[in-house]
């Protein structure tokens, strides 16, 4: 996913951007209203230029920003905090669904920066947002799904681990749904972990995230031959099931080495667990009913 950069001070003119008065005319008036509405009252957009998404969905939050580097398709937005985000509009990726209709998908990264450069510590990470379309016979493209507001996608040191590498191994998840895997790595106070989650492609209100298993151990403090070195991890796997109202179900097999006092209620090494989703609690449950 690369993109281009010019490397010189570069101010966004978010209003001259934008010259089009069709555009401004066109607004909705929230991103929740927007997925709840999209059945009876279609959002269109004539195309996917990034012009036009920042437009549909963030117009009064365009804002001046001054960046050190600035990709080609990019543009200031003010979050709720009154900070402005530097926000960068992905190449869009395409795909076919199981009906084998053509579908589209718009990726934007809002990254928090400071005097024109992006915070890069260690836990930040650029809010991400997903937008799923598909293109009519007139040429237009029509919403169908996005991410929720709150959706926190995994990321460290400035970097979302979610990029278009993840897009690439789209499977068949559930009775009618495409979906794929990512995963990241995050080191705190010696504790190395690598979390999966699993993005659910849905055509109609939010495309959701779960979490999907991961991995854990204290390599940060202890070397691999050290008698203190321990971890545990949690594989999951998803099992195709024809009776499945909604998602399939996925198989959890538990792992772990050396001693974990702070895990006593880890499940015994090898352990299988069968979790099936469950569409009033929107998660997919354990045995005792709990989300996982």
């Amino acid at each position: 996913m690369k993109q281009k950069l010019i490397k010189s001070q570069i101010l966004i003119l978010t209003l001259g951007m934008f010259p089009s008065s069709k555009l401004y005319a066109e607004q909705s008036n929230t991103i929740a209203a927007i997925v709840h509405l999209n059945q009876s009252n279609p959002v269109i957009l004539e195309n996917l230029e990034y012009k036009h998404v920042f437009m549909k969905f963030h117009q009064k939050d365009l804002r001046f920003l001054k960046m050190k580097d600035l990709t080609d398709q990019a543009i200031g937005l003010q979050n709720a905090e009154g900070d402005i985000q530097y926000a960068v509009f992905n190449p869009v990726i395409s795909y076919k669904n199981l009906q084998g209709e053509k579908r589209f998908i718009v990726y934007i990264e809002k990254f928090d920066q400071k005097d024109g450069e992006i915070n890069s510590g260690h836990p930040a990470r650029p809010q991400v947002e997903l937008y799923l379309f598909k293109r009519l016979k007139t040429g237009q493209y029509q919403l169908l799904s996005q991410t929720r507001p709150d959706i926190d996608i995994s990321g460290s040191w400035g970097v979302s681990h979610l990029n278009a590498s993840s897009f690439v191994n789209m499977q068949q998840i559930g009775k009618n749904q495409l979906g794929f895997t990512y995963s990241g790595g995050y080191t705190s106070t010696g504790t190395v972990s690598e979390d999966n989650f699993l993005i659910v492609l849905n055509e109609s209100g939010w495309i959701e995230q779960y979490y999907f298993g991961g991995s854990s151990d204290n390599s940060g403090m202890y070397n691999t031959d050290d008698p203190k070195y321990s971890g545990s991890s949690k594989d999951y796997k998803i099992l195709k099931d024809a009776n499945a109202q909604s998602l399939y179900p996925i198989q959890v097999t538990y792992s772990q080495f050396g001693h974990r006092d702070w895990q006593d209620d880890f499940p015994k090494n090898g352990t299988k667990e069968i979790l099936k989703f469950n569409q009033k609690k929107n998660c997919y449950t354990h045995k005792n009913g709990m989300c996982n």
